[in-house]
C-alpha cells in the first residue's frame, strides 16, 4: 500500500507504560505544514463514520509493524485528538520505553487525499482517507527526510517528497515550479547521499 504522509509534534499526557495508553494530536487544523498543505477541519469525518475499526497504529509508517490500536478518534478545533494503546510485543515493549523517555514524541497520519482545494498557493485538504497514524522519530521537515535517518525509511520518505512534487506541478499552473523542481532536485540528492552509504 502506498499513501502519504504527514507529521506533528504532539503533547504525550496521561502515558501509561504498562497499559501503554496515550493521547494526543494526529493531525492539526488550520496551520499550513512544512509540506504546504493545511488539513480543513472536517477532513477525517468520512474515515472516522465509515472506516474507523480499520484504522490501526503502526511504527514508523510501517504497515507490516503494528504497534496497538486506536481506543479513540475525534476531531475537535484543534485537530484529530487520538487516544491508543500499544500492545504489549516485545517492539510494542520497546516503543513504550521510548515514549516514556521522551524519545519518541511525535505522531504522523498515512492517509490519501480524497478532496482538496488550492488557494494561494497552498493545498487545502477538505477530506482524507485515514489508514493508520503512528509514533515517529522525525518532525515533517526537509531537513530530517534523510540526513539522521538511515535505511529504507529514509529512502521511502525522500520517494514520497519528490512524487508529492511532481503531483502539485501537475495539479497546480500556479505553484512557482522553479521553487519546486529544486526542492525535488535537492530530495533526489539526498536519496542518492542515503543509498550510497546503505
Amino acid at each position: 500500500m502506498q499513501y502519504k504522509t504527514k507529521r506533528v509534534p504532539f503533547e504525550l499526557k496521561d502515558f501509561d507504560q504498562e497499559t501503554g495508553i496515550f493521547t494526543g494530536y494526529a493531525a492539526v487544523f488550520g496551520n499550513v505544514d512544512a509540506g504546504g498543505d493545511l488539513i480543513q477541519a472536517g477532513a477525517f469525518s468520512k474515515t472516522l463514520k465509515d472506516e474507523k475499526d480499520r484504522i490501526k497504529i503502526c511504527w514508523q509508517h510501517d504497515p507490516y509493524s503494528p504497534i496497538g490500536k486506536p481506543i479513540e478518534m475525534s476531531e475537535d478545533k484543534k485537530g484529530l485528538f487520538v487516544k491508543g494503546q500499544i500492545s504489549d510485543t516485545s517492539l510494542g515493549k520497546d516503543v513504550k520505553i521510548l515514549m516514556k523517555d521522551g524519545v519518541i514524541n511525535e505522531l504522523s497520519i498515512g492517509y490519501d487525499t480524497v478532496q482538496k482545494e488550492w488557494k494561494d498557493g497552498v493545498r487545502h485538504l477538505k477530506e482524507v482517507k485515514l489508514y493508520e497514524f503512528s509514533p515517529v522519530t522525525w518532525a515533517m521537515n526537509d531537513e530530517a527526510l534523510i540526513t539522521s535517518v538511515k535505511g529504507s525509511c529514509g529512502v521511502k520518505d525522500v520517494l514520497n517528497r519528490v512524487v508529492d512534487v511532481l503531483d502539485r506541478l501537475s495539479e497546480k499552473s500556479e505553484v512557482k515550479e522553479e521553487d519546486e523542481v529544486a526542492k525535488m532536485m535537492e530530495s533526489m540528492e539526498r536519496l542518492e547521499r542515503a543509498v550510497d552509504k546503505g
